[in-house]
């Protein structure tokens, strides 16, 4: 994920953290669109990239001895 599509899903989170503490209906309206729009022009989040140290086999692969 860029950098750009964090910071906008960050952004469009504390939005809507904001929006649940209004006590004004319009500004939580305002609020939640802001955050739904952010939202979407962040896009969908990509799949987690897990990386292991070499020395790390997952459970069902041993390493080659020599």
């Amino acid at each position: 994920m860029s950098k750009n599509h964090y910071h906008a899903r960050e952004a469009a989170a504390a939005l809507l953290k904001m929006a649940k503490t209004t006590s004004d209906p319009a500004v939580a309206v305002g609020l939640i669109e802001a955050a739904s729009k952010l939202k979407d022009e962040a896009g969908e989040l990509s799949p987690p990239v897990t990386v292991q140290p070499p020395d790390v086999y997952p459970d069902d692969v041993q390493p080659k001895e020599d």
